[in-house]
């Protein structure tokens, strides 16, 4: 009789999480639906975010607000320029080289049916690449550059409404989180500004870290690229950069997509290509298993499979540009969670599970000292060991 309560407790306590997991099912569902208008409030949310630190350091600097601020905007207006021109630069180059491909591609077309042939009988008039009904210039490549310069238009307009949300948000920064803390109860008014306060300072830090190391990768991969003559070589180090941001996905991509153009621009000359293949493997071990680890350290504590789940579900939901906010949206979930009595076992199970391992090496080191068995519960400030102090 008297575990009757607790059970009751705990019945109650896993209904509320499920019902938690199954409201963030329908809101991902309605991000999917809403696509173009959810995407461009998450990613002005983001750029909010980004800005913020150098609004706060300009201002700590004895600036005048609204010239801060407006030093943030333009700081952003010349990056996505700098952008813009970069890709109608590669667009317009792309399309005046891309004919001059088809001839290396056909070379590689007859170098892998002499490989194929030693094992597989290929009629003279069929060649590899038709047996795979591939049309890699005038069905992959040519229609891919023609779609993003038809595309541009639409592309300036959802930066451009995107760019104008987070500077609103900026404007309102003095207000937007005491009216969030004061929507909420007198008793949450405290957990709700360490929650932003928090999400602001692992994104931040997240960006900036990921930013730093994929410049580095970039610069290897120009570098490894230049050294032995690749065309394009600054474009795949701009890609390098850029594909970085999605996690074991975007640095396969990049790796395999340059051997590739390694192989048909070099073959059948064997050294540039093994340079290429072994400085950008090489390059992205290094970086992704050595020196990323060490500067992100333990600050996202995310499970890895979670991970890769997120990068196909927000991929699924907003394309390309999901995998892109994948991490930092999943870590935003999890701090959340964690500070959530009824969402704290799904933060867990999102976690590395090196707090998950913490936490209950240290209830079985407390069992051992105590005879009475005492009841496992998370703690979401696990997740987050430099805020415990706070």
């Amino acid at each position: 009789m008297n575990g009757t309560p607790d059970r009751k407790e705990r019945l109650l306590k896993q209904i509320k999480t499920l019902l938690s997991a199954i409201l963030v099912v329908i809101v991902m569902a309605i991000c999917k639906v809403t696509g173009d208008v959810s995407i461009t409030i998450v990613l002005s949310l983001f750029l909010f975010i980004l800005m913020l630190p150098i609004v706060n350091s300009l201002e700590k600097a004895k600036f005048p607000s609204w010239l801060a601020t407006l030093i943030a905007v333009l700081i952003v207006v010349v990056l996505m320029l700098a952008v813009v021109m970069f890709l109608f630069y590669t667009v317009d180059v792309l399309v005046r080289k891309v004919p001059t491909y088809a001839s290396k591609l056909n070379d590689l077309d007859v170098f892998l049916k002499g490989l194929l042939g030693k094992w597989f009988d290929i009629p003279e008039d069929v060649s590899v690449f038709s047996i795979m009904k591939i049309d890699w210039v005038g069905g992959v490549i040519m229609p891919a550059l023609r779609s993003v310069s038809s595309s541009a238009v639409g592309i300036g307009r959802n930066v451009l409404v995107t760019l104008l949300m987070a500077v609103f948000l900026l404007l309102e920064r003095h207000t937007l989180i005491p009216k969030i803390t004061y929507a909420a109860s007198k008793d949450k008014e405290g957990r709700v500004q360490a929650i932003w306060d928090r999400i602001n300072r692992q994104v931040s830090k997240y960006i900036g870290i990921k930013t730093i190391v994929s410049v580095i990768t970039g610069a290897l991969f120009y570098i490894v690229g230049k050294s032995v003559g690749l065309d394009f070589a600054f474009l795949w180090g701009v890609l390098a950069v850029v594909m970085n941001f999605i996690p074991t996905i975007g640095s396969i991509v990049i790796t395999v997509l340059t051997i590739f153009m390694a192989v048909v621009q070099f073959l059948p000359n064997w050294t540039p290509i093994l340079i290429v293949a072994a400085g950008t493997i090489l390059t992205q071990n290094i970086i992704g298993n050595i020196i990323d680890p060490r500067l992100q350290g333990n600050q996202l504590n995310l499970s890895p499979f979670v991970i890769l789940v997120a990068l196909s579900v927000f991929g699924y939901v907003w394309g390309i540009v999901g995998m892109f906010l994948a991490v930092p949206l999943l870590s935003v979930l999890q701090i959340v969670f964690a500070n959530m009595e009824e969402t704290k076992p799904i933060a867990m199970l999102m976690s590395s599970g090196n707090s998950f391992r913490t936490e209950t090496g240290a209830k079985s080191s407390k069992l051992q000292k105590h005879s009475k068995p005492q009841e496992e519960k998370f703690e979401g400030d696990i997740l987050f060991p430099e805020d415990i102090k706070k």
